[in-house]
């Protein structure tokens, strides 16, 4: 996919929508008011479904992708934003691909095997552990909020609501931009939007041509959303909250996703199938 073709374009307007705003301003994207150097660190995440159901074509394309991806990503973000990546796979255990997230430009793609049950719930406790100054968000400098990307074929085989209640009080989560990417035709995509809290920013993939159109979508948007400073003035000229910023980022993300989805459906490409 083109990567010009991904842009804030229209992006005033769609900050007017969220919080009823007029003007994009400088703004520090830190919840937890982090004290540094002038550069900034953004960390994304990646949470990837390696159970059995993955077995086979679903993760032979999806390793392909991502190892056509990180090219793509280290194209994102402005010259004083250091970009780092995480990997977090589940499956019967979690595990991370890395010991700690690795800068864009050092990051190499170690492809994945599938085995085991979905152990969603598991996967988000651990990156609730990991999502933290004391953890994986530890940068000297200043930080935007991370980017939360989850990906997944099935059903989760523990109880992921226990998972993700304790992941929605993690101040990171609650600033982060997430998406999801249901897999085949068993991914629940109600599940995924409790994870992202909106549909809009949940999409699906039957085949491999679709499953690299839409990682590649959702990641470099989402990324380059993430690593735009901005903050929002209403009316009166008083400034909104850190939450209301963060909203119309979500917010912009949904509509941009939406928006680059239907425009890669209207180009009408021959997607494989044989899922």
């Amino acid at each position: 996919m083109n990567n010009d073709n991904i842009t804030m374009q229209g992006a005033n307007a769609a900050m007017n929508d969220a919080a009823a705003a007029n003007d994009l301003l400088d703004f520090d994207d830190d919840p937890l008011s982090a004290t540094g150097v002038s550069r900034k660190s953004l960390v994304i995440f990646f949470l990837i479904d390696t159970s059995g159901s993955m077995k086979g074509k679903k993760m032979g394309e999806l390793n392909t992708v991502m190892e056509e991806l990180i090219p793509e990503i280290r194209k994102v973000g402005e010259a004083d934003t250091e970009v780092k990546v995480a990997v977090l796979t589940f499956s019967t255990d979690v595990k991370w691909m890395y010991s700690s997230p690795i800068p864009i430009e050092e990051f190499e793609w170690a492809r994945l095997r599938a085995s085991g049950v979905t152990s969603l719930g598991a996967a988000l406790k651990e990156l609730n552990a990991r999502m933290s100054r004391n953890g994986f968000l530890n940068s000297p400098s200043l930080s935007f909020a991370p980017v939360i990307f989850l990906m997944t074929d099935g059903y989760p085989s523990d109880d992921y609501k226990a998972g993700l209640k304790e992941l929605q009080a993690n101040s990171w989560y609650k600033f982060g931009l997430k998406a999801a990417l249901g897999i085949g035709s068993e991914a629940n995509d109600n599940i995924l939007a409790e994870f992202t809290g909106s549909a809009d920013t949940v999409v699906h993939a039957y085949s491999g041509g679709q499953l690299a159109q839409m990682i590649k979508i959702i990641a470099v948007t989402s990324s380059q959303i993430g690593s735009k400073s901005m903050t929002l003035s209403d009316d009166t000229s008083h400034e909104l909250g850190e939450e209301d910023v963060f909203a119309a980022k979500q917010k912009l993300l949904g509509q941009q996703i939406q928006e680059l989805v239907g425009k890669s459906e209207a180009d009408d490409v021959p997607f494989d199938t044989g899922w």
